[in-house]
């Protein structure tokens, strides 16, 4: 089912593109492709319907939809979705003044003066304001921009983008030449594109998490703080042994609480899941999560959209395995390592962290290494008094603490240029690429 669904989108906007053509060189009254004002037309539609196509595809991208997410990953999903979101903008900006320019020929209007009448026709102005809300949220992504903005002020950027395309659904469907009566099969294949699109948004975005929360009720059980700055949240609820989530994953979290009900905020599984409860550790590293130590209480109701991720223990290529850890990273991996404890596996977890007062779940790692599936070493880059391992995770330091290296899967998580240091240094030792797995993203 998961390959069939892969298929439909690029079958059906292959279909589109072609019926397109189709279209236009055979149109009733003939060619656009025949001289300088039917060009016009013909590639102001064509920016049209590839912006169009670009916006659905986004959608797909950043719907979570579970047949989608395992041949790519979530975060390589959501890069793509930024980086279609820096060409869309082009297909978008070009359609209007095509088409205007095709009228203008017609009418020897001026442009100003055909463009004003162009949004008289109906369904155009509030394209016209869809699309300017649209181009708003691209521009307020852009890194430039981005980084003054905060988390807040950019979501609500993106749900105005969302309404912005609502108000361009109509001028597609009613004034858009090539959904003509008379070459109607485009028409049936947009209007199974723009239904396929809105399922998969729908159900993973919206109903999927609320069919989640109504099936096992969760909650917030009790909090612990495990480090000054680092918060574990345990979550009960019913029949938890039939939620299906594997060491290593993500999900997003939606306090249902005053202050926390407009932000979903992605946080690891901190333990393997299972044995009734679900535990998720956050850092304090903002606002959200500052407030979130501060105020979150017992009992408060929780959405859970996921589990997300394909960073598991199901990843491995060979027999044994190295955690590479650097702070509030050590989430995904500490859950990780229980799974392959509990399978008699073998794994080592470099935990790297600032000073001793830092380490997270320094006990249970203990706990673990008494199975004799993991050794665990501790290494402190700013911590005189450590009697340990010092300094920073590089090549030498792993070369020296792990010697067979290069026979392992390597899981990373920590901070971007760290992860990006230790890739480096790992290639370096000899791991296949292959072989080092992490993910990467901002949703």
């Amino acid at each position: 089912m998961k390959k069939i669904s892969l298929a439909v989108f690029p079958a059906l906007a292959c279909a589109a593109m072609y019926l397109w053509y189709f279209d236009n060189s055979t149109a009733p009254f003939g060619s656009f492709f025949a001289d300088k004002l039917g060009l016009a037309m013909a590639f102001g539609r064509l920016a049209g319907v590839l912006g169009a196509l670009g916006v659905m595809l986004q959608l797909l991208l950043v719907s979570r939809a579970k047949w989608l997410e395992p041949p790519f990953g979530l975060d390589r999903l959501t890069r793509f979705h930024h980086v279609l979101g820096l060409i869309i903008p082009l297909a978008l900006l070009a359609h209007p003044p095509l088409v205007v320019w095709h009228h203008m020929m017609q009418t020897g209007n001026t442009f100003l003066a055909q463009y004003l009448a162009v949004l008289k026709w109906e369904d155009v102005l509030p394209a016209a304001a869809g699309e300017f809300l649209i181009l708003l949220a691209v521009f307020l992504s852009l890194p430039f921009t981005r980084r003054r903005l905060s988390y807040e002020a950019w979501h609500t950027v993106h749900l105005g983008a969302y309404f912005g395309l609502a108000l361009s659904i109509g001028h597609q469907l009613e004034l858009g030449g090539d959904m003509s009566a008379e070459l109607p099969y485009f028409a049936w294949t947009w209007y199974a594109l723009l239904a396929f699109t809105a399922a998969n948004v729908l159900w993973y975005r919206l109903l999927r998490p609320l069919w989640l929360f109504r099936r096992h009720a969760f909650a917030v059980d009790r909090t612990v703080m495990e480090s000054p700055d680092v918060m574990s949240v345990y979550i009960k609820g019913n029949g938890l042994e039939n939620f299906q989530a594997e060491a290593g994953q993500f999900a997003l979290l939606r306090f249902w609480a005053p202050g926390f009900k407009l932000q979903a905020h992605p946080f690891s599984f901190s333990k393997a899941p299972g044995g009734g409860e679900l535990r998720f550790s956050i850092k304090k590293l903002g606002d959200f999560t500052a407030k979130l130590h501060a105020e979150l209480k017992p009992g408060v109701p929780v959405m859970i959209d996921g589990p997300h991720g394909v960073f598991t223990p199901a990843k491995m290529r060979a027999d044994k395995a190295l955690f590479l850890a650097g702070g509030i990273g050590i989430t995904p991996l500490r859950a990780m390592a229980e799974k392959i404890c509990a399978a008699k596996g073998d794994a080592v977890l470099l935990f790297s962290n600032r000073s001793a007062r830092d380490i997270i779940f320094r006990e249970e790692l203990a706990g673990l290494e008494k199975t004799g599936a993991l050794r665990a070493v501790h290494v402190l880059t700013e911590d005189k008094e450590w009697p340990g391992e010092k300094g920073r995770l590089d090549a030498a330091c792993i070369k020296r603490l792990v010697p067979d290296v290069a026979e392992r899967d390597a899981f990373l998580c920590g901070p971007p240029p760290m992860m990006s240091a230790l890739r480096t240094a790992l290639l370096g030792l000899g791991v296949p690429a292959k072989r080092i797995h992490y993910e990467q993203f901002s949703l």
